[in-house]
């Protein structure tokens, strides 16, 4: 364009004369907007992927008719004064089909980006027809008049798609956090109707009959939690939790994040879980992290909820940096109930302390490491950084002093049970 502005130009054109090759372009226009809308839409097409996308037919019945419409709408705006104030209910309703486009590219997956950039492009398109009319060609000045409308009129449609474009989308944001928090109370409370959790689960994609283990987070030190401080967490549990099938829901509840994570019963998706939920509790250490067993279907999600409590409960007092599994807590249990916990700690644990004491060994250690890595040799080696012939030899030492042997299975049992039944 020019350098001289519209104002100027302006000055340079008679009133009346300006009025007229202005009406004498808004019909050369009025005659050519089918064409010129099938071209902006070709153009969507071929310049921005989101709008290929785009499901069969919406190019044709709905995005190229909001081009036609926005051509319509600047063609009313040429004869603006835009010094005179303007009727905000009359403006309302000319960018109203505007507004609600947007809408609807926003829950066609549209991105906003993708939104701003085809009506910048409608504009480069239309001012390419408008320079390319009898009525521009012949009077240079009334080009420059022009031009100023049609950046003002994109400027200001951009403006509204964008206004209610992110409106939309905040609304859908602010009622799918309400879904989530009705949805995740829903479930924990144990009470729910089977109607309003098959309603509350279909919003977020959650098979009702999925076998689901909740993973329970919550800080070491209760009352300590800020608002920010649990969306963060709520956020480095979504980066550390990826199962691999559908359902998976995570929210806030009080001073809690929880995660609903479908889980079936293969045992590589269960080791899955364990290894990503041990990488969450070391990347939290001020928090407590707990792990249910498998249940089947959302109505157990009551259950699974108590067991990742119960996980966190009986290891409140340790430094761990690992997640507690509620099958884990489970041999807690058993041994603090048992009649025989003493009788483990005396036969078993007693012998070992002593002996490294006095020979300042680390059978009790070793021990606890051979239980901790599956009962693997080369894995306790690693982790106690010796050979693992020191391991065996170690071991054998502990079938001396205790009479059981940690290579049989019920001997071993024993000694696992006995480490649990340490104070």
């Amino acid at each position: 364009m020019a350098e001289q502005s519209g104002d100027d130009a302006r000055s340079d054109l008679d009133e009346a004369a300006l009025q007229q090759m202005t009406n004498e372009l808004i019909d050369h226009l009025h005659r050519r907007a089918h064409q010129i809308g099938e071209l902006i839409a070709q153009r969507y097409r071929e310049s921005i992927v989101e709008y290929r996308s785009l499901p069969d037919g919406f190019i044709e019945q709905d995005v190229a008719p909001t081009a036609r419409a926005n051509l319509e709408a600047m063609l009313a705006s040429l004869t603006d004064d835009h010094d005179a104030v303007c009727d905000q209910d009359e403006t309302a309703a000319r960018y109203a089909p505007f507004r609600d486009s947007a809408v609807r590219r926003f829950h066609q997956g549209v991105p906003v980006q993708a939104l701003l950039h085809a009506y910048r492009l409608w504009g480069h398109t239309v001012w390419e027809q408008v320079r390319q009319a009898p009525q521009i060609r012949n009077n240079p000045e009334l080009g420059l008049v022009v031009a100023g409308k049609i950046m003002r009129h994109v400027d200001l449609v951009s403006t509204a798609v964008a206004q209610a474009y992110l409106d939309e989308a905040s609304g859908v944001i602010r009622d799918r956090e309400v879904v989530r928090r009705d949805l995740l109370e829903a479930l924990i409370s144990g009470n729910p109707s089977p109607e309003r959790i098959d309603r509350l689960s279909q919003y977020f994609g959650l098979p009702t009959t999925t076998r689901y283990t909740v993973v329970l987070v919550r800080s070491r030190q209760l009352s300590q939690s800020s608002p920010e401080s649990l969306r963060k967490t709520l956020g480095t549990v979504r980066d550390h939790l990826h199962p691999t099938e559908t359902g998976f829901l995570t929210g806030v509840r009080d001073e809690e994040v929880i995660a609903i994570y479908p889980l079936h019963q293969a045992s590589s998706q269960h080791e899955m879980l364990r290894a990503q939920a041990d990488a969450l509790a070391a990347e939290l250490p001020r928090y407590l992290v707990g792990v249910s067993r498998t249940h089947t279907g959302l109505a157990t999600v009551s259950s699974a909820y108590s067991e990742a409590q119960d996980a966190i409960t009986s290891t409140q007092v340790t430094a761990e940096k690992r997640a507690h599994f509620y099958a884990d807590a489970m041999l807690d249990h058993i041994v603090e109930s048992s009649l025989f916990k003493s009788v483990l700690y005396e036969e078993v644990i007693e012998p070992l302390e002593q002996y490294d004491q006095d020979h300042r060994a680390d059978l009790l250690a070793t021990l606890r490491a051979y239980c901790a890595s599956g009962f693997n040799l080369s894995g306790t080696a690693k982790a106690l950084i010796v050979q693992p012939n020191t391991v065996r030899y170690r071991l054998k030492r502990i079938h001396e002093l205790t009479g059981q042997d940690p290579f049989v299975s019920n001997n071993l049992i024993l000694l696992a049970l006995a480490l649990r039944a340490s104070p």
